[in-house]
């Protein structure tokens, strides 16, 4: 024997109450709840994915190179722009490298080549000689440049 109660249910449709003999306190009708499941779940995804967002904090590099100048030792510019994300040496120069990771969709990705704020510091001796942006082109070229350097000192000899 089915027991007849009064039950509050929103997501079961009025039809399966009738069979069982049940009678819901209230019904929503099919347009409302859709309505409302379709907010709710609006609702919901919006605060994930903005929850679930990579946080970048830059740093300013441009900022700080203001405060650099030529004949700094790299201690000093240590202190005015951090670590180095990477290093370049070779035999004339040292090169210091600055990038910030960037959010790439719903990933941080750090790849200099990526990056649009990369920033270059050149030291000679210990000293900083120049500082700026330095492309991937750039450093095609100076390899260049020593390559037919090389080769027009070894055609001399």
């Amino acid at each position: 024997m089915i027991r007849r109660s009064r039950m509050a249910c929103a997501f079961t449709s009025p039809c399966c109450h009738t069979m069982l003999g049940l009678t819901p306190s209230f019904t929503f009708g099919d347009k409302d709840m859709k309505k409302a499941l379709f907010a709710l779940l609006i609702g919901f995804s919006s605060a994930v994915v903005t929850g679930c967002m990579p946080k970048v904090d830059p740093v300013d590099y441009n900022q700080r190179s203001l405060q650099l100048a030529l004949g700094m030792s790299k201690s000093d510019v240590m202190q005015i722009m951090g670590a180095p994300r990477r290093t370049d040496v070779n035999q004339e120069r040292e090169r210091w490298i600055y990038w910030n990771k960037i959010a790439y969709g719903y990933a941080i990705v750090d790849n200099e080549q990526m990056a649009t704020d990369r920033l270059t510091v050149t030291f000679v001796s210990g000293k900083v000689t120049k500082w700026g942006q330095q492309t991937l082109t750039d450093d095609i070229m100076e390899s260049t440049q020593k390559t037919a350097q090389a080769y027009a000192d070894a055609a001399k000899k």
